[in-house]
């Protein structure tokens, strides 16, 4: 039986399995380990680090794509009616001037060219003849040209241009000027009941042009 006492100091101890201890401080233990040694502190940068830095990305919100008509500039304002039928009104004014003037411009030349084929000295009838178809030739030529100058007004004036609603308003009251005078003046019932409708739709003109002045406005800006 193996006795458990230690031995004396200084005597080395048995290994595990019987071999002798290797005494403290031998060249055949590995050193102790050596704390590491202090890295020298990096040298500041020259340039700022918050110049450079790139922000962090960040992801944006998703959000519904909308669908519909797409807008070009300012908001479209509805033509009025009255505009509407103002305009239609002076082209088929108009209209109805051109007819007559191109049958006043007909007649004219018509009794002119009699007038020159007649005998200027039977009873100055060539020389009337000729005066009265020359009248007639320059009325023909004034209608046509109201008559045109109101068509082209009316067509401008269902595209909102303000110079034409003021030529619709000037013309419906020289037009309405005459309707009044011919009621006063003399003459049968039909010519009577065509000078009423003439006023009456001159007047419309005027109060139609005269109301929507606002829209007129929009569109021109």
């Amino acid at each position: 039986m193996t006795s458990s006492t230690p031995p004396p100091d200084g005597q080395p101890q048995p290994g595990a399995e019987g071999q002798p201890a290797e005494p403290a401080g031998s060249p055949t233990q590995p050193p102790a380990a050596q704390p590491p040694a202090a890295q020298p502190p990096a040298a500041p940068s020259p340039y700022p680090s918050s110049q450079y830095a790139q922000p962090p990305y960040q992801q944006p919100p998703y959000q519904q794509p909308q669908y519909g008509p797409p807008s070009y500039g300012a908001p479209r304002v509805e033509r009025p009616g009255m505009a509407t039928g103002a305009a239609i009104t002076m082209i088929v004014l108009g209209g109805l001037l051109v007819i007559f003037g191109l049958l006043f411009l007909l007649v004219g030349v018509f009794v002119s060219g009699a007038g020159n084929a007649l005998d200027p000295q039977q009873l100055g009838f060539g020389g009337f003849a000729g005066a009265v178809g020359g009248v007639l030739i320059v009325l023909a030529l004034i209608s046509l040209a109201l008559g045109i100058l109101e068509i082209v007004a009316g067509a401008q004036v269902l595209g909102g241009r303000s110079w034409a609603r003021i030529t619709g308003i000037v013309l419906a009251v020289i037009w309405a000027v005459f309707g009044v005078l011919g009621l006063f003046g003399p003459g049968s019932g039909g010519g009577k009941a065509i000078d009423v409708i003439l006023l009456a739709a001159n007047l419309f003109i005027v109060w139609a042009l005269a109301t929507t002045g606002a829209w007129f406005t929009a569109r021109a800006h």
